[in-house]
């Protein structure tokens, strides 16, 4: 999944950034509109992290994030269509 980016000394790492990105797409959605330069400012404007992350790895971690989300989904729509 990772294009092997290894953050700078004073960025976050990805679980991390991963961690920041979940609580700040909840807090506000219109966030995964946003390109990942704009998306790498808001989180640490709103405090999710202290450095400011790269915008490589930003992406990539929202696309891992909206995997998860779709694999959660998934999971749910297969557990509604099978009664135990």
């Amino acid at each position: 999944m990772s294009s092997g980016y290894i953050p700078a000394k004073d960025e976050p790492d990805p679980d991390e950034i991963l961690r920041a990105l979940r609580e700040a797409v909840f807090e506000n959605p219109r966030l995964r509109e946003m390109p990942a330069e704009e998306v790498a400012r808001q989180l640490v404007l709103g405090g999710h992290v202290q450095g400011e992350p790269s915008p490589v790895l930003v992406a990539e971690m929202i696309e891992a994030l909206d995997a998860e989300e779709q694999g959660f989904e998934a999971d749910e729509l297969s557990e509604e269509g099978n009664p135990t």
